[in-house]
């Protein structure tokens, strides 16, 4: 019986050009963005995502609890992870630093990621297009360290995967409006 895969270690330039990093920046999934608050503690967000060919982009409001912990301290970590069901999963950690962009530049990348996960209709509705518009800042993620793993081609996922053993994950519903 084979033992799970170990996970992988990558640092700087490297990082990025990691075929399973690639993989999961490519892909549209939503990822974790962890920063440090005042007293050390860690603030863990879902946030939608871009990557350059040397970082990783976010965008957000600029009054956000995410981007004071940044201006107070640079470190950061996102978890990108693509899981399914048994033993169907892969993802990567990433540590860096991150510059907080304004501006007409910031904009760019904050268009870049919006576009990334909404149609122009979808972008133009009234709605989306005033949450959009609080993203008035980009975050720029610079990968320093990351720790990578990939359990989807082992012994044991694939015998759970042909015998249909393992239960299947549960997406939550949408809400109705107003709760």
């Amino acid at each position: 019986m084979s033992e799970p895969t170990p996970s992988g270690s990558l640092r700087g330039a490297a990082v990025l050009r990691d075929p399973l990093v690639r993989e999961l920046l490519e892909a549209r999934l939503i990822a974790v963005l962890a920063t440090l608050e005042p007293d050390g503690s860690v603030h863990a967000v879902a946030i939608w995502y871009a990557a350059t060919d040397d970082a990783i982009v976010f965008g957000t409001g600029s009054r956000s609890r995410k981007v004071r912990n940044l201006e107070r301290d640079s470190r950061a970590t996102v978890v990108l992870h693509d899981s399914r069901p048994g033993f169907e999963v892969c993802g990567v950690s990433i540590r860096g630093r991150v510059d907080v962009v304004g501006g007409a530049e910031g904009q760019a990348l904050v268009a870049r990621v919006h576009h990334r996960y909404l149609t122009p209709e979808g972008r133009q509705l009234p709605g989306p297009a005033v949450f959009l518009d609080t993203d008035d800042v980009a975050l720029v993620l610079h990968p320093e360290v990351a720790v990578t793993w990939d359990q989807r081609g082992g012994e044991a996922s694939t015998q759970l995967r042909r015998a249909n053993a393992a239960h299947p994950l549960e997406p939550t519903s949408p809400r109705p409006p107003g709760q």
